[in-house]
């Protein structure tokens, strides 16, 4: 009777920890989606897109961003066996180090191929080079403003942590300043 007990038990934890994971991915997935609407929405206004634009517009540059994210899989692969095999302690030969090399070379030269034949083959089948030249500036913008949350973002979750009883930030130029003076 202990048997079977442990056996569901063991079940029930193992399917639990199923559950949790599938919840997490749900959670992962949602995120990426309203970030891909995020992203739709900041470009299709910083290029003013109107409605028979967007339509032929953004299966195109999908296409493109999933050609582009397909090449970076690679490197994210390599550079993640890499990473693995530096934890295991174990060492790269030279020759390795020139393949992850190429490796990174060659990935962002065809994403560079791959960004010239949109921009400027199939992009301008369906769009005006002006509105192509806003996508590039409002791709740039839309990184940058990214980049800008997370670091705001990663601030914040360091400022929760040394934030003082009161709820003031300590002001850490005062102890630098008596640091660099002793």
């Amino acid at each position: 009777m202990t048997k079977k007990k442990l056996i569901l038990l063991f079940f029930g934890l193992v399917g639990m920890n199923v559950f949790l994971f599938a919840q997490q991915d749900d959670k992962r997935k949602q995120e990426f989606e309203q970030f891909k609407e995020k992203r739709v929405a900041f470009i299709t206004k910083a290029m003013n897109l109107n409605n028979e634009d967007a339509k032929d517009f953004w299966p195109l540059c999908d296409e493109l961003q999933g050609k582009k994210f397909e090449l970076n899989r690679i490197v994210r692969k390599a550079m993640y066996e890499y990473n693995q095999a530096k934890k295991e302690g174990k060492h790269y030969a030279e020759s390795e180090y020139k393949k992850l090399i190429e490796l990174c070379a060659d990935s962002k030269q065809k994403e560079v191929q791959l960004e010239y034949e949109y921009y400027t083959v199939k992009f301008p089948k369906v769009i005006s080079a002006e509105k192509i030249f806003l996508y590039i500036q409002a791709e740039q913008q839309f990184a940058r403003q990214i980049l800008e949350q997370r670091e705001r973002s990663k601030e914040q979750k360091s400022d929760d942590g040394n934030r003082s009883p009161s709820g003031n930030k300590p002001d850490n130029r005062r102890n630098s300043d008596s640091k660099n003076k002793r």
